[in-house]
């Protein structure tokens, strides 16, 4: 099994910090940040760059490459990838090849879209505990999707993820997926790799990390 961690840390955290060196290291996304309207978004937008600078070891924007939908990685680095949801920014790293993450606040407003995104088997697994196994497919999904790195060019319905329920690989975007998650303070979240994943410990940044 391959070991990935998420670094997480919350949007009061990130309020708190003295970021300098991010906005000199990274004067692009700091100025992404600024334009946001919003201040969560401003640091949701703050905090995945201090978490790629302080949990990968970035050191700016220079070694930050883009996939073709748009998926970052830094040659060099460990895999990893962003999520944020609610308070939370955070980033999944490990040694694989492909990793996707996806982080979502447990909401039941958000439960409607079920039908759309999900195929038959799915809808009918998820009734069991409509609220909570319908968070558990949509971070598996969308794990899926960053992984392959086709974000929601592949269309939710058109794969089922049902065999994570079995601890067996989901085949999807010409691949085989593996996955790990679970819940961290009232979110959902999932980590998808190319190859098997273990159980995926959180390492919460609090600012005197």
């Amino acid at each position: 099994m391959n070991e990935i961690t998420v670094y997480a840390i919350r949007t009061d955290t990130v309020r708190e910090l003295d970021l300098t060196a991010l906005r000199t290291a990274m004067p692009e996304r700091a100025e992404k940040a600024r334009r946001f309207r919003f201040e969560k978004d401003r640091l949701l937008c703050l905090g995945a760059g201090f978490l790629m600078m302080g949990a990968l070891g970035i050191r700016g924007e220079d070694e930050l490459r883009y996939g073709e939908n748009g998926k970052p990685f830094a040659p060099g680095y460990p895999a990893f990838n962003l999520s944020h949801s609610g308070a939370w920014c955070a980033l999944a790293a490990g040694n694989v090849k492909q990793i996707g993450f996806d982080l979502e606040e447990i909401n039941e407003s958000n439960t409607d879209i079920a039908a759309e995104v999900y195929t038959d088997a799915e809808l009918a697994w998820m009734r069991e505990d409509p609220t909570d196994r319908f968070f558990q497919l949509w971070t598996w999904k969308e794990s899926v999707m960053k992984a392959a790195g086709l974000g929601m060019s592949l269309v939710p319905r058109t794969f089922e993820v049902l065999p994570f329920v079995r601890g067996q690989a989901v085949q999807a975007a010409g691949g085989s997926w593996y996955a790990s998650g679970g819940v961290w303070d009232n979110c959902r979240f999932s980590v998808c790799a190319d190859e098997p994943v273990g159980c995926v410990p959180w390492a919460e940044i609090t600012g005197q990390n």
